[in-house]
């Protein structure tokens, strides 16, 4: 079971860090997320400055649907010893963010506290995909067509479904080709009206969330002042 780090995360010592832990390690330059666990598993890795800096920019929802789309498990890792909140995000919105990427996304999120942590974890992810390697081989198990792993995908998404995503398939082809079609195009596809469309779209491009207004604090009590209910 080879692991592959993205060279982009040499600075953080990662790959040195989980040789130390997991044989055979490679570095080379992944197109989606920082970290291959073999074929089932791909990994984004951020750090809370990282993290903090992509939901800014807008990168971190086109991360999560890119990572999202593949044919593997994906997992967010977000590493350090700080709050996310310490990060300079409201709490309310950074609240959205998580909700967003743990329901909508289905992306699984792991907080460690440092490399080394990160690369036990993954060293231990590493270790059960193995086993289930050998487990199916002996077995004689094959793993999921990639078009049942299209469908989980598109499935996914929010008032889509098994029965619309086969449609969708049949019409487009593949995941990438739906969530690129325009929303003209996707209602053209029975049982998918204008929401299912928006679904969709959002899914391709979620909006980045707006910050909330900070809460508002209540003024000054005196001594004589009733206690608060």
């Amino acid at each position: 079971m080879a692991v592959v780090v993205d060279d982009r995360e040499q600075a953080a010592a990662l790959g040195d860090a989980l040789a130390a832990r997991w044989q055979p390690v490679y570095v080379a330059r992944l197109d989606v997320g920082d970290v291959e666990v073999g074929p089932g598993v791909r990994v984004e890795r951020k750090t809370v400055a990282d993290f903090s800096a992509s939901l800014s920019d807008g990168r971190l929802f086109d991360q999560a649907a890119r990572l999202c789309r593949g044919p593997w498990r994906p997992l967010l890792v977000v590493e350090g010893a700080d709050s996310i909140p310490a990060a300079a995000i409201p709490e309310r919105p950074l609240r959205g963010v998580l909700v967003s990427l743990l329901v909508a996304f289905r992306l699984p999120l792991l907080r460690t506290l440092s490399v080394d942590e990160t690369a036990e974890f993954l060293a231990a992810i590493a270790r059960q995909e193995s086993r289930r390697r050998h487990r199916r081989a002996a077995s004689g198990a094959t793993p999921r067509p990639a078009r049942r792993v299209a469908l989980d995908v598109l499935g996914a998404i929010p008032g889509i479904g098994d029965v619309r995503a086969r449609r969708l398939l049949r019409r487009f082809g593949s995941v990438p080709a739906v969530l690129g079609a325009p929303p003209g195009a996707l209602t053209e596809v029975e049982g998918v009206g204008p929401s299912s469309a928006a679904s969709i779209r959002a899914a391709a491009d979620p909006p980045a969330p707006t910050e909330a207004p900070a809460p508002r604090r209540p003024p000054p009590r005196g001594p004589d002042a009733p206690p608060v209910p």
